[in-house]
């Protein structure tokens, strides 16, 4: 692998303020990076140099950037601690400013159905967004009893929500109200959520699988569905679509169907006798994860999950350091760490295939494609790697 140091911030010899969220855009060989010194970082993720920066005396945020995620059309959408929506030109760094919300912006996502933009808020709402000459509110959802802290969006335009309380929601857009409300599912924080990617390849036979109910020993694994029945990935694939993956503080991660409005799995997955810890990050199927559910804890490791059988736990894989992060790319989980270190894992197998010293502290973005990496956190810098 060749590694190319692209820090946001001065030279990697020096303090750099710590780098919070990430978005790519592959087809046009951009990674923006959000940074706690309130600016974004355009960054070329073909030569790892910096491309432009997104703040000026007149444009951008005035705290934290906490959110990002680019538009089909070039455009970037960022939100912050300061409760404020920023757009940005492709291409440009003359940004136009929203007062989006009354509390920070945890979440902003695009939606490919309407080409809307969505951002969740501490102030306990989502708010929907026209993207124009300069943003414009389209809609607000409400409902939510505590501050929102995480949120998705689907292909289709669903989006799920999750709270401090333990409380997640789908939304119907169209009227802007609630059309399944899950209350308490999780104790303390939702702490992530995953749409079903069914478009992995999902080969062979399986048992049990999602779309229908089953009951989870003690020891966290699935035994529902039908035991020893054989069924094809493709029917597991067919069930699953439309489904979504909830994670929480108390270290459960849970699969619902929509459809039917019920619990497909729950399994206490990062859960021990020493406690629990919060799932941080959820892979949920798609072709780069194998089909398979693979999650980060607050215990400090990765788990992969069957959907094609029964939601079975398959392989645990213990870290050097707390997780921050995690994506997938060509079969592997690729994890970023406290200590600074990246841990590449063979989904299949369940097994740190190697890992890399990225960065000096927390890596706390990744972005990947076939060919590329990126990587970045609290020493404020990125590290760009291309796969050879």
């Amino acid at each position: 692998m060749a590694a190319a140091a692209a820090g946001p911030g001065p030279a990697a010899a020096e303090a750099c303020p710590p780098n919070t969220c990430s978005a790519a855009d592959w087809s046009r060989g951009e990674v923006v990076v959000g940074s706690t010194d309130h600016a974004l970082y355009v960054l070329d993720a073909v030569r790892g140099l910096r491309k432009r920066t997104l703040y000026t005396k007149s444009c951008g945020h005035t705290e934290w950037v906490t959110c990002v995620t680019y538009c089909p059309d070039g455009r970037i959408v960022s939100g912050g601690m300061d409760s404020k929506l920023w757009m940005w030109p492709a291409g440009g760094t003359r940004g136009m400013q929203a007062e989006a919300h009354f509390g920070p912006i945890s979440q902003v996502k695009y939606d490919p159905s309407s080409g809307l933009v969505a951002s969740a808020s501490y102030d306990k709402t989502i708010r929907l967004w026209q993207l124009g000459a300069r943003p414009h509110e389209a809609g607000c959802l409400q409902g939510h009893e505590a501050p929102v802290l995480e949120m998705i969006v689907n292909n289709s335009g669903r989006i799920v929500s999750g709270d401090r309380s333990g409380n997640v929601l789908l939304w119907d857009t169209s009227s802007s109200g609630v059309s399944w409300r899950m209350k308490n599912v999780h104790q303390g924080h939702v702490t992530s959520l995953a749409w079903f990617d069914t478009g992995g390849p999902g080969r062979g036979a399986s048992s049990g699988g999602g779309g229908g109910g089953g009951g989870f020993g003690a020891d966290g694994r699935g035994s529902g569905g039908a035991a020893g029945g054989a069924r094809s990935a493709g029917d597991a694939d067919a069930n699953l679509a439309g489904c979504f993956v909830t994670g929480g503080q108390d270290g459960v991660v849970r699969v619902w169907d929509p459809r039917s409005k019920t619990n497909v799995a729950k399994v206490q997955l990062h859960v021990n006798e020493q406690g629990h810890g919060a799932v941080g990050d959820i892979i949920a199927g798609g072709a780069a994860a194998g089909g398979m559910v693979v999650t980060a804890g607050a215990d400090g490791t990765v788990r992969t999950l069957d959907p094609r059988l029964g939601f079975a736990l398959c392989g645990t894989v213990r870290l050097t350091n707390f997780p921050y992060s995690m994506t997938a790319a060509g079969g592997l989980a690729v994890v970023g760490c406290g200590d600074g270190s990246i841990h590449f894992i063979d989904i299949q197998s369940a097994r740190t295939l190697y890992a890399l010293g990225a960065n000096r502290a927390a890596v706390r973005c990744l972005e990947a494609t076939h060919d590329r990496l990126l990587a970045s956190g609290d020493d404020g810098n990125a590290v760009l790697y291309s796969f050879m």
